[in-house]
């Protein structure tokens, strides 16, 4: 018999701070794919800088497992270092795992520069003289592409996929916990997530 999926356990609360939004930009769901129940889901978050990697798995997982699910995270589970596909398909096999939520992020900032400024006042001959001090802005938009597979079938089948953006995030934290609520939400009223 397969061990179960231990919960992922992490210190992190759900609350999200108000100047985070994530909002989904493209959804696509399988016509064909029925519905039916999820118990134990697999999550998996794929990116160039490994340090973000675990926030993200557990932010999601935590959002799974506050809904009922059980939820296991690659970086809970498996050594650190490269991503081992075979590894984790071998995982997802032996533990029954009815899901996997794959996860691609990307970092955008963009910067915003408004430049000092001196206004005269009164024409040509004197008068008033206004100074303003210039700005720089910087606004970080986190952009996650997400699929989400059918562990039950052979070959594992995308069900569901979809682009987000997540903006004003304060850190990795943040935005992994805004992220992580909004796909929960539409995989849920999508019918992907199923009790």
């Amino acid at each position: 018999m397969p061990r179960p999926i231990r919960a992922v356990a992490i210190a992190a609360t759900l609350a999200l701070t108000g100047c985070v939004s994530t909002s989904l930009v493209q959804v696509w769901r399988d016509p064909d794919y029925r519905s039916r129940p999820v118990k134990r889901i697999f999550c998996v978050a794929m990116m160039p800088n490994q340090q973000f990697q675990g926030p993200f798995e557990d932010a999601m997982a935590q959002a799974l497992i506050a809904k009922g699910f059980q939820a296991a995270t690659t970086t809970g589970v498996m050594p650190p270092g490269k991503y081992d596909p075979v590894a984790i398909q071998e995982y997802v096999r032996k533990n029954d795992v009815d899901l996997v939520i794959q996860q691609r992020l990307r970092k955008e900032t963009k910067t915003e520069v408004v430049p000092a400024s001196v206004t005269y006042g009164g024409g040509w001959y004197g008068g008033g003289v206004a100074y303003t001090s210039g700005s720089i802005t910087n606004e970080t938009t986190v952009i996650a592409e997400t699929g989400v597979f059918d562990a039950r079938t052979e070959p594992n089948s995308l069900v569901w996929s979809g682009s987000s953006s997540t903006f004003e995030a304060q850190g990795a934290a943040d935005a992994a916990r805004s992220l992580a609520s909004a796909l929960v939400a539409d995989l849920m009223k999508a019918g992907i997530l199923v009790k």
